[in-house]
């Protein structure tokens, strides 16, 4: 219809052309009507402005722009965003357009957030404005979340450092303390994913289960141990890379200081005649309990390899409130957890604009990543 709109105008006089007998008529357009005009020549316009080329998925001037997926097809991101949502915005009808603004006002005047609201699912408290998220007095509720120029957490680390001097010799076996017998774990739910939280016994056990639970020792500090959760995809990725599953194992200082150190150990999907990890697999099979009143014994000297590498850094908390001053050590062997697992965790979780439970990577702002080799 654009050539046969060229051919005509050559061969008419433009005062001929359709609209202006539109804009002859005596009565009045609808409101639908005359957003159609106005979208029209807006396209007529830009046509006329934009010269014609056969369209090429191939442009070697932007062939820089083409990201690869983790499932390895290929997604063209030479358009910037604005563009691109300047051209779905002149393609959809302007009935439908006006509907969806009054919908969209409709929601955001019916349905605010919550204060000290966050999670995964809803874009407006999802991990990408957790710093904007407001408490019951109108100020920020997390703060640290959104603050760009500190030593937040996840990041993502270089397999070989570009600084030889930060490679050491180690293995977890030096600063994991492995429990002296299986520990017992309290299922509960938080921001829909399962929390395992050591269950401490009545007041006469507490003291001997947290003693025996294991921790790590940094630098003189020894950390005991206090819950694990999991991520899927991994939050701390390997040259950009995230795995299937990350595990968190979250420990807390003795010395009273209130410090926060985690383990983190890497999950990639075992393939079919590989077996997943017994522990992970007996762990992921209590997704829906709460409240603490589901109980795991486990050994969780089995969800990491003593003698592997490992890396170090200073960070901070992965969700809300991101506190900092985290210490963190990384498994540097990667475990295997079954993909039916995987799935099952995924479709416990509150999926939304934001998929699965896991923060994007953040700046390492000058920090150091040690890395310890065996």
């Amino acid at each position: 219809r654009a050539c046969a709109h060229t051919h005509l105008s050559l061969s008419r006089p433009r005062r001929a052309f359709p609209f202006g007998a539109m804009r002859a008529t005596p009565t009045p357009l609808g409101l639908d009507a005359r957003l159609a005009v106005l979208t029209s020549r807006r396209q007529r316009f830009r046509r006329s402005q934009i010269p014609h080329r056969a369209a090429s998925n191939n442009d070697d001037a932007k062939s820089d722009c083409v990201v690869t997926n983790p499932s390895g097809d290929r997604r063209d991101a030479r358009d910037p965003p604005i563009r691109l949502a300047r051209r779905t915005l002149l393609s959809v009808s302007p009935v439908l357009l006006a509907a969806t603004a009054f919908d969209d006002t409709q929601a955001s005047e019916f349905s605010p957030a919550k204060p000290n609201e966050w999670g995964y699912a809803d874009f407006e408290t999802g991990p990408l404005r957790w710093g904007e998220v407001l408490d019951a007095t109108g100020a920020r509720a997390f703060p640290s979340c959104g603050c760009a120029a500190c030593a937040q957490s996840p990041i993502d680390i270089r397999s070989v450092p570009s600084n030889t001097s930060d490679i050491h010799k180690g293995t977890l076996r030096d600063v994991v303390v492995p429990p002296n017998k299986p520990i017992v774990l309290a299922v509960t739910q938080k921001h829909g994913t399962p929390n395992y939280v050591l269950d401490v016994g009545d007041d006469a056990e507490k003291n001997s289960s947290i003693a025996s639970s294991g921790g790590l020792n940094l630098d003189g500090v020894y950390y005991t141990f206090n819950s694990l959760h999991f991520h899927t995809p991994a939050e701390n990725t390997i040259d950009g890379v995230a795995n299937d599953l990350e595990a968190h194992l979250v420990h807390v200082a003795n010395d009273g200081s209130g410090g926060i150190a985690v383990l983190g150990v890497l999950f990639q999907h075992a393939s079919s005649d590989e077996k997943g990890d017994a522990t992970i697999e007996n762990l992921l099979w209590k997704l829906a309990a709460d409240h603490g009143v589901t109980k795991i014994k486990i050994d969780p000297g089995t969800l990491w390899d003593s003698n592997s590498g490992y890396f170090a850094w200073e960070g901070s908390l992965t969700t809300p409130p991101c506190t900092g001053g985290v210490r963190w050590v990384l498994q540097k062997n990667v475990r295997l957890v079954s993909p039916t697992t995987t799935q099952k965790f995924r479709e416990h979780l509150i999926d939304g604009p934001f998929p699965g439970n896991a923060r994007p990577a953040q700046p390492l702002n000058g920090r150091t990543v040690t890395v310890r080799e065996p």
